[in-house]
């Protein structure tokens, strides 16, 4: 290999590892960071510097230490009925009103016309707010299905539509639509369960 060529493994390596340092996400963090640093220690290996290829494997194993308690951790969920009339979802949608815009740039802020309301807590952290609104006999239209950046990483999502399923049966609802605005909120989408009609609507039966 050329010399060329592992100045830029190296440079790739940097760029990684500065990317991970601006994930708002802990889990992101960890995966991307763990790409940057095995990066780093092939280049030190490749170049046989042996002080950045050693402190760089030691990162690796940090960070899949860190992922395996991440991923092991057994967290404990709930999900809270709340209402317009609750000052505390008007805080919560205000205070998250920039990230909320992200994934759904066309969400109506009149909280009094949704018809499910629900937050979503993570071991006592309130992470999450799910809103939606029948659309007809047997259809619910999700507004909103938001969590907060830090906490995405898709365990919130499963959670809520594991246990909002047997309320959504019992009042009839046979079928969930969502919009999906940006390829991440399509992706999580995805990952629910929802299928794509060939538009930015998602419908997933329960």
């Amino acid at each position: 290999m050329s010399e060329n060529l592992f100045e830029w493994i190296g440079y790739a390596a940097s760029l990684i590892v500065a990317i991970s340092l601006v994930m708002s996400s802990i889990v992101k963090f960890r995966w991307i960071n763990l790409l940057g640093s095995a990066l780093f220690a092939v280049y030190g290996f490749l170049i046989q510097a042996w002080p950045v290829c050693f402190f760089n494997t030691a990162i690796v194993f940090i960070n899949l230490y860190f992922l395996y308690k991440i991923y092991s951790k057994k967290d404990e969920f709930k999900i809270i009925k709340t209402s317009d009339k609750e000052s505390l979802l008007h805080e919560f949608v205000n205070f998250n009103k920039k990230e909320i815009e992200k994934i759904s740039p066309d969400f109506d802020f009149n909280l009094s016309h949704k018809d499910y309301n629900y937050f979503i807590t993570r071991n006592m952290a309130l992470v999450g707010l799910f809103l939606a609104h029948k659309e007809s006999d047997g259809v619910l239209s999700i507004d909103l299905d938001f969590v907060t950046p830090q906490y995405r990483d898709f365990k919130n999502g499963s959670f809520l539509y594991q246990f909002l399923t047997d309320t959504f049966q019992k009042s009839g609802i046979k079928t969930l639509n969502a919009i999906g605005k940006t390829p991440a909120h399509q992706q999580y989408l995805k990952e629910m369960g929802f299928k794509n009609n060939g538009t930015d609507v998602f419908v997933k039966q329960i």
